[in-house]
């Protein structure tokens, strides 16, 4: 088992280069080493997963000196098996997709060789047995992503999105980098196990702990997209619609949820819980209302990731790991499900992205329609797929704990009535009704069955399949079942809710799309709109903030300092020279006695001087 997990770690990497290499010989050749390559990290993986017989840990050095060592070890449990089936399986779909939607891009080599690059840094991250390890993981994810969403990089765009991911995600990792150099500081350690072991027997100063559990989470924010750190998500829409499925669903929102999970018993001895919960559920509310206005496909969903993965959050902060993990892993199948059928979409509807130019596509892609629906239904709740039980499961756990019954468990319910508005209005606006751009319909082709409808319908067959196995999926995830008392009044009232909500959205985007117009018109409406269209201006006052406040007021103290020390001693040396020239000017009267006789006077003190000096 250790080789299997070594050559897990391993392949990725050398298969980059590989799929790089050979691809600059043939550009086929880089997608088939990358789909190859693909299938044989899922293998490996389950491989794992079926021979699983106890925690694979494999202790490694990364260096010495002296008395001190840097550890970078291997631990592998059904957490991490769990992650590695979710990172290897939609990654090879992900892969298989791309045959068609990357098949006229020129720069496919380099394309294949990120995106295994990507799913390398992820299996790193699930993997890790430390901190060090973890952490290398979460920096080539890092770096993997900065150049997958700037992959279209000779456009101004994708460049600047790309740029907008990286400093928004490096933001979070120096507070994480920071919460290593504390634990290893106060522990002298940095294994994982070892640290949820030490944070439960109160060998950690609580207030230390509180202080490192809040760094390590704002990392998390940054690599999950979650408030305040979340505009990166929807400028990270600019790659291709394959690198947002790998984003949005197979690895690297999930990491910062993941090393919570990870870390989960730490939270827990820091009671460090209800910050993750209520950060979760503002970023939840955000993320619902602000996907409901918007016109781009995948801008929907980029603000569908942010609030669903935010009920991940607020189930670990209400205490049950059961029901944040599950909610994580079920969010992850439908979430590359829909990401990817937006790309079948995109892909043949002319690269046009405005939901609004849709219309009766039903007809032209069937298949992909009953796909994303079954995704659709699964984001929303309805039973029996599986995003019904995980986020009835979220929901039961904050009305049940104390310190989240209250407005975090308001704010969750109302963002998880309102998902099956935003996508309901999706789905209905892109395949029902009747085309609202008769010459773009016509355009739309239907795409291939083999590369896109089959990645697809495994992605729906899964998401349906798996609500019939949440409670081992949750045992697997936290060795635990979620919260067995569910709340019944509230879950008909929920199922009456979502029944009424979805007419109501048929009715008002399907067949009054006039009454949408008209309602949308009105000033106030208009105002609400221009606030959750731009998700509540949050990145438009951070920018204010780094430019404005931080770099200009940075800017204004450098001046105020050049101006009034450093121009004021140069011009203070100029000043006093004047000074002395003048002062020394009214000896010279320009008669010879006076000139001879101040001579006389300096030679005679200088004389002196010396004399003194010399008894001396």
């Amino acid at each position: 088992m250790h080789n299997l997990a070594l050559t897990l770690l391993l392949l990725p990497i050398f298969g980059a280069l590989f799929a790089f290499v050979v691809g600059k010989i043939n550009k086929k050749l880089a997608f088939w080493s990358a789909e190859i390559i693909g299938l044989a990290l899922f293998a490996i993986t389950l491989k794992l997963f079926l021979s699983y017989d106890g925690a694979i840990d494999i202790p490694m050095t990364w260096f010495t000196l002296g008395d001190f060592s840097i550890p970078f070890g291997i631990y592998i449990d059904e957490l991490s098996l769990v992650m590695l089936l979710i990172a290897t399986g939609l990654g090879f779909l992900d892969i298989h997709f791309a045959h068609d939607y990357m098949a006229e891009d020129p720069h496919q080599p380099r394309y294949y060789a990120k995106v295994l690059f990507f799913i390398g840094g992820m299996i790193l991250l699930v993997s890790a047995k430390d901190m060090v390890a973890l952490f290398s993981g979460w920096e080539f994810m890092g770096l993997a992503s900065y150049l997958l969403i700037s992959f279209w990089h000779e456009k101004k765009d994708p460049a600047d999105a790309g740029v907008s991911a990286f400093l928004f995600t490096r933001f979070g990792d120096i507070f994480l980098f920071a919460a290593i150099g504390l634990l290893f500081y106060l522990t002298g350690t940095l294994d994982l196990v070892s640290l949820n072991t030490m944070a439960s027997n109160g060998e950690i100063e609580k207030n230390m702990m509180y202080l490192i559990a809040v760094f390590i989470f704002i990392a998390a924010i940054g690599k999950s997209g979650q408030f305040p750190l979340f505009p990166w998500l929807m400028r990270a829409m600019e790659g291709p619609t394959t690198v947002s499925a790998l984003i949005h669903g197979a690895t690297m929102v999930n990491s910062g949820i993941y090393i919570v999970a990870r870390l989960f018993d730490f939270y827990v001895a820091s009671q460090a819980l209800i910050v993750v919960a209520a950060f979760g559920a503002v970023s939840a509310f955000i993320g619902a209302t602000s996907a409901l206005v918007q016109r781009e496909l995948k801008k929907v969903l980029a603000y569908s990731t942010m609030s669903h993965l935010s009920l991940a959050f607020i189930g670990l902060g209400a205490g049950s790991l059961a029901a944040g993990m599950t909610h994580l892993v079920n969010h992850a199948v439908f979430k590359a499900l829909l990401f990817l059928g937006a790309g079948a979409i995109i892909m043949s509807a002319a690269h046009i992205k405005d939901m609004w130019k849709f219309g009766g596509f039903k007809a032209k892609m069937p298949l992909v329609a009953f796909f994303m629906g079954i995704g659709a239904l699964s984001l929303s709740g309805i039973p029996p797929f599986s995003g019904f039980f995980s986020k009835d499961a979220v929901i039961v756990a904050t009305l049940t704990n104390p310190q989240t019954d209250g407005l975090i468990s308001t704010l969750t319910l109302i963002a998880g009535v309102l998902s099956i508005a935003y996508i309901g209005r999706l789905w209905f606006l892109t395949f029902a009704g009747e085309s609202r751009d008769k010459v773009l319909y016509e355009k739309v082709k239907q795409p291939s069955l083999f590369w896109i409808a089959l990645p697809l319908g495994i992605m729906a067959v899964a998401t349906f399949v798996m609500g019939f196995f949440q409670e081992n999926i949750a045992e697997l995830v936290s060795g635990a079942v979620p919260h067995e008392e569910h709340i019944e009044g509230l879950l008909i009232g929920l199922l009456s809710t979502i029944a009424l909500l979805g007419l109501l959205v048929y009715y008002y985007y399907v067949k009054r799309l006039d009454l949408t117009q008209k309602i949308a018109a009105q000033p106030l409406m208009q105002a609400i709109h221009k606030v959750l269209f731009n998700g509540y201006f949050v990145e438009f006052f951070i920018h204010y903030l780094a430019k404005e406040v931080v770099v200009g007021g940075f800017a204004k103290a450098i001046h105020w300092i050049d101006t009034n020390i450093i121009d004021a001693s140069v011009n203070g040396v100029l000043t006093l020279s004047q000074k002395i020239r003048a002062l020394l000017a009214k000896t010279d009267t320009g008669l010879a006695s006076n000139n001879s006789g101040a001579m006389l006077l300096g030679v005679l003190l200088l004389l002196g001087i010396l004399f003194i000096g010399g008894a001396m």
